[in-house]
């Protein structure tokens, strides 16, 4: 018999999608796109951005919607239901490091930009991406690829039917040098089980990851250095930067569907490591031969779930849905900064115990008004409590913060393969708990005492919770046969900061 090929319109299209710059990737496109970075997969978003500034295995630097949202300060990424993005982290805010993600396991990659969105909490500011692995796979899997600049990568993967649902497992292990001088000699290995039964409506799925890797980093080198011909282009001023992180997770999805409404739940644990060595100044702060090379540690456990159930029913007659949530997390972290020379330590900056927790409820209704007006709104409340027990007494402390968040979104049409649609919305990120409690700058009184200065240098501290507002207005069309486009003119002010700009 020939083969046949059934290809299904991306979910979030017309008459579906709430907002004109929400949409859908599935496992063809990714498959079909080039990468050279696992986390470019990302880069299936439009107008999203996607590299790296130091080292193979250190989070990608992401950009969107006009700026730079650092490691992931400004992105909501997650996996599986589980947070990418990692509070309070020794390095950056929303640290998010997808080297655990294999990509030929993607079964879907749903992306969001602005905070509209009343099921989206921390760090879904300039916008959002959620991806799904999938649980079975049409044929086993065995890739070995190579190239030049000591890059190569090996991955198995197979599903096998098990009692009522299937089981897939995958390994994968990657390599790269790159062109520096000092070779990356990045070296990760990732391991995958999954267990799951049913479909997206009813079923569910038990998953364990396990994640490991190690390697050196070329940071940022003086361009003097380069043109008085002390090192080259891809040289370095301290060959003794690196970094290595492990990460293991345990997750549980769980979605049921009936005539009455649609319950989805999932809870996880993630353990996750870091040891990053970083010499960005060099030799300011400390002559050579010491210089200034500092270590930046992260030990934590992140647990968590969330849970929502959506109802359908009818409000003034017309069709609508009613969906309440509830999420909640807990990071147990360890951070710890030192100076170092060589990855030798000479002495301890800042040792810090942080525990920050938060739960979210949100409510949220979609009415189908008429044929050709929907509408969206929804209203978050969120609660961040935590406490930093830090070597300084002076930077311990504890706090509550609450962060409310009303959102919404009008949709008129389609008329003639057009929607138009209209979004306002408030979100936030979250920001480095210590910074929230601390007052003494911890390195500039170390230094001082070093000196034999005994003066205490102060800190101001920052907020915890920064709060986004974001206004959009577009549409997309498909009057042209074979042809989708979308264009939206949108304002996101960011803490004061605004953008504001036209993306077609």
């Amino acid at each position: 018999m020939p083969s046949i090929t059934v290809t299904a319109p991306a979910p979030a299209g017309l008459g579906v999608a709430d907002t004109a710059t929400e949409g859908d990737a599935g496992q063809e496109q990714i498959e079909q796109q080039p990468r050279y970075r696992v986390g470019e997969v990302l880069e299936a978003v439009p107008g999203l951005i996607v590299t790296q500034h130091s080292g193979e295995g250190k989070a990608n630097q992401y950009f969107m919607r006009g700026f730079n949202l650092d490691h992931g300060t400004d992105i909501d990424i997650s996996l599986d239901d589980m947070p990418v993005n990692m509070r309070t982290h020794a390095h950056g805010q929303g640290y998010s490091d997808l080297s655990f993600m294999i990509p030929e396991l993607i079964g879907d990659l749903h992306y969001s930009k602005g905070p509209y969105f009343a099921d989206l909490g921390d760090f879904d500011t300039a916008g959002a991406v959620q991806m799904t692995y999938v649980d079975t796979l049409p044929h086993d899997i065995a890739s070995i690829s190579g190239g030049t600049l000591g890059d190569y990568r090996g991955m198995t993967a197979m599903s096998r039917p098990w009692g009522a649902g299937n089981v897939l497992v995958a390994a994968e292990f990657d390599h790269v040098d790159g062109p520096w001088v000092i070779p990356d000699n990045f070296n990760k290995g990732d391991l995958v089980a999954r267990y799951g039964q049913g479909n997206a409506d009813n079923g569910f799925s038990f998953t364990a990851m396990y994640m490991n890797d190690a390697f050196h980093a070329t940071n940022q080198i003086p361009e003097r250095a380069v043109t008085e011909g002390l090192i080259s282009n891809f040289g370095a001023i301290d060959p003794t930067d690196a970094g290595q992180s492990e990460r293991y997770s345990l997750s549980a999805k769980y979605v049921a569907t009936d005539a009455d409404g649609q319950l989805k739940a999932n809870v996880y644990f993630i353990g996750y490591r870091l040891d990053l060595w970083n010499d960005f100044d060099y030799f300011v702060l400390f002559p050579p031969p010491i210089g200034d090379q500092f270590e930046q540690m992260d030990r934590r456990k992140i647990y968590g779930g969330n849970v929502s159930y959506a109802m359908p029913t009818t409000l003034f007659g017309a069709p609508s849905t009613n969906t309440v949530g509830f999420q909640t997390r807990n990071d147990d972290i360890r951070l710890g900064l030192a100076e170092t020379t060589d990855q030798v330590e000479r002495f301890t900056v800042r040792d810090d115990h942080v525990i920050e927790s938060s739960v979210g409820v949100f409510v949220e209704n979609r009415t189908k008004w008429l044929d050709y007006l929907r509408t969206v709104t929804g209203m978050r409340e969120d609660i961040f409590y935590g406490s930093d027990d830090s070597m300084l007494a002076a930077n311990s402390g504890s706090l509550v913060r609450q962060m409310n968040s009303p959102k919404g979104s009008l949709i008129l049409g389609p008329w003639h393969d057009t929607e138009w649609y209209a979004s306002a919305g408030q979100g936030f990120h979250s920001n480095d708990f210590r910074g929230a409690v601390t007052s003494v700058d911890a390195l500039a009184t170390e230094i001082n005492q070093q000196q034999g200065n005994s003066t205490v240098v102060s800190q101001g501290k920052t907020p915890l919770l920064t709060k986004a507002s974001g206004y959009e207005t577009g549409f997309r069309t498909e009057i042209v046969p074979g042809l989708k486009a979308t264009a939206a003119l949108f304002v996101l002010d960011l803490a004061g900061i605004m953008e504001l700009t036209a993306r077609f």
